[in-house]
């Protein structure tokens, strides 16, 4: 006869199946992920990534490996076209020099050096000097009190020759040690304006231009009908 389990006991391992299966309801699973844990062997570990520098090089030398490097000798094409257009290109000609670039370092010059003039001009008489000449010569260069050692005749030059014509005539009697000279320049009365248009011009050349530094005054000679065709000039000593 089959000896019976007592009542309590069967009672006790019924609740604690209850139990289980009330608070531990992944334990199962728990106990398949253990077992497959100890059967299969652990993963490899990895080592160290190579860095990324690295791989960079590697690439970019597989790209360029049928590159050929230039031609050391060779001319460096600009970046701007090739060097058939740059070739074909027209060169560039130097500005042309500004006409009004020589006036002006002839004027610094004189400046520089103190060449100031005063010139009075009333449209039909004309007389200037340096700033450091005594006034009164003005009245004598006007009375023809000094004796005339040239003459220059400016008739039928016009504005550009006239200039260069003055500038060598004043040079040249200078040089020679001439004290004044008469330099005429006609009264305009054939000009188409009627007007002497050098007559103006020669103030400026005289005060301000090259001719300045051989000049000490001027001034205009008055004939009988109150009007002017030549200057008296005072040229400064060597």
């Amino acid at each position: 006869m089959a000896r019976r389990r007592p009542a309590k006991t069967t009672a006790k391992k019924a609740a604690a199946k209850r139990e289980d299966a009330v608070s531990r309801p992944f334990a199962a699973l728990a106990r398949k992920v253990a077992k497959k844990a100890a059967v299969e062997p652990p993963a490899r570990e990895r080592g160290p990534r190579r860095p990324a520098a690295k791989d960079d090089e590697a690439s970019f030398a597989v790209h360029m490996r049928d590159v050929k490097p230039l031609d050391a000798r060779r001319t460096r094409v600009s970046a701007t076209g090739d060097a058939a257009s740059a070739a074909a290109a027209p060169k560039q000609a130097a500005p042309p020099p500004d006409a009004d670039d020589a006036a002006r370092e002839e004027l610094g010059a004189l400046l520089g050096a103190g060449l100031r003039f005063e010139l009075v001009d009333d449209g039909t008489l004309l007389e200037g000097r340096r700033l450091d000449v005594d006034p009164r010569e003005l009245r004598r260069l006007r009375r023809q009190s000094y004796a005339v050692d040239g003459k220059l005749d400016l008739h039928g030059h016009d504005a550009h020759g006239a200039k260069a014509a003055v500038e060598r005539f004043v040079e040249r009697r200078r040089s020679q040690g001439d004290r004044a000279v008469l330099i005429v320049h006609g009264k305009g009365r054939h000009s188409p304006r009627g007007a002497a248009v050098l007559r103006g011009e020669l103030g400026a050349w005289l005060s301000q231009g090259v001719a300045a530094k051989d000049v000490l005054a001027f001034a205009s000679l008055e004939d009988a009908d109150g009007g002017s065709g030549a200057l008296m000039v005072l040229l400064a000593k060597r």
